[in-house]
């Protein structure tokens, strides 16, 4: 039986990554998130033998490493860190204990948790990195998450050549807007607009990809950041508007 560990399953994108995983009868779960959802107390009444959770706020250093102690006894086939945290400000109202708090959450705990279960990692285990597209770009009102974000993909990088020889592989996905409960009446018109599939993602095609990256499918990616935006990256939009207002497309 294959075991991973995820983090921020109980919502959004983990909560669909671990029902994908789960519909695998050979696949054990260990969650951590700071909230226990229905969803989370399902989890552990239908799959008792292969789901295990810890209510735990991963930006709380000192007693996250009393729980990757713990984790740490078994032996690990992947790590999928999805828990993120975002917080809008105006320049002139930022605060830095949000900056250490989304940096903490988005950026320190991922390296944390992989430094001290590195010894609980099969030789060809696969860590995800849950990053996204903000980290390609300024982030304006969200200037903590998008440096977060980019740098855990550069992250990615490191940990991938660091752990490497010993055949773990590492990548992220960067996804752009996806479609959850925390994003509801969030999303811009503009976002299905410019995208070229002209409409936004669901948290299932990006755990589609968390799968895949945890699966011998991808055996030879490492380090590399995947995008899973329905090709909204690629378009200018101030070509986008001009082209609009020729009346050429």
């Amino acid at each position: 039986m294959k075991t991973y560990l995820i983090t921020g399953g109980a919502q959004g994108i983990g909560q669909a990554t671990v029902e994908l995983l789960l519909t695998n009868p050979d696949v054990a779960l260990i969650v951590i998130d700071k909230q226990r959802t229905d969803f989370i107390d399902n989890c552990l009444a239908q799959y008792a033998d292969r789901f295990s959770y810890y209510l735990q706020d991963i930006a709380e250093r000192e007693n996250l490493s009393e729980v990757l102690k713990e984790i740490a006894q078994r032996r690990l086939n992947g790590i999928v860190n999805v828990a993120g945290e975002v917080y809008l400000e105006k320049w002139d109202e930022m605060k830095l204990a949000t900056w250490d708090r989304t940096l903490a959450v988005n950026l320190t705990a991922p390296l944390q948790i992989v430094h001290e279960l590195r010894n609980a990692l099969e030789s060809n285990a696969s860590i995800v990195n849950i990053a996204s597209t903000d980290g390609t770009c300024a982030g304006i009102v969200t200037i903590a998450y998008a440096a977060s974000k980019a740098g855990l993909m550069n992250l990615t990088k490191s940990l991938g050549a660091v752990l490497g020889e010993k055949g773990i592989r590492v990548n992220a996905i960067a996804p752009g807007w996806v479609e959850t409960k925390m994003t509801e009446g969030t999303l811009p018109d503009e976002s299905i607009e410019l995208t070229p599939l002209k409409r936004n993602a669901k948290a299932q095609e990006v755990a589609n990809l968390v799968e895949y990256l945890l699966s011998e499918k991808s055996s030879f990616i490492s380090g590399e950041t995947i995008a899973i935006d329905g090709g909204l990256s690629t378009i200018d939009y101030t070509i986008f508007k001009e082209v609009q207002r020729s009346e050429l497309f």
